[in-house]
């Protein structure tokens, strides 16, 4: 139970790492987390703001980002958790050393 109170901490870390960063680096930090999500997220995500790349490596353009939601940064923050476990403490640890 533990575990999943600490996931739920870093992904409010990490929408909120997204608000508070560029549209460049907000970019990078939805794509980052895209490269560990199944493709059905993929198509989830595009359907709320329009195609972004080819299906196999999909890259979402920083004028996108403004159409992204933190909710929907914890949702694919959450879905490429369960793919790749721990990607989300790397992504906010690659963020923070970049301040």
């Amino acid at each position: 139970m533990t575990a999943a109170i600490d996931t739920q901490s870093e992904h409010h870390t990490l929408s909120q790492l997204f608000l508070l960063s560029s549209p460049d680096q907000r970019a990078d930090i939805v794509n980052r987390l895209l490269s560990n999500v199944s493709h059905e997220m993929v198509l989830s995500l595009a359907a709320s703001i329009g195609e972004f790349g080819e299906d196999r490596h999909p890259r979402v353009t920083p004028q996108q980002t403004a159409q992204i939601t933190p909710a929907q940064v914890d949702e694919i923050a959450a879905t490429a958790e369960q793919h790749a476990p721990g990607v989300v403490e790397k992504v906010v640890a690659f963020f923070d050393q970049e301040k």
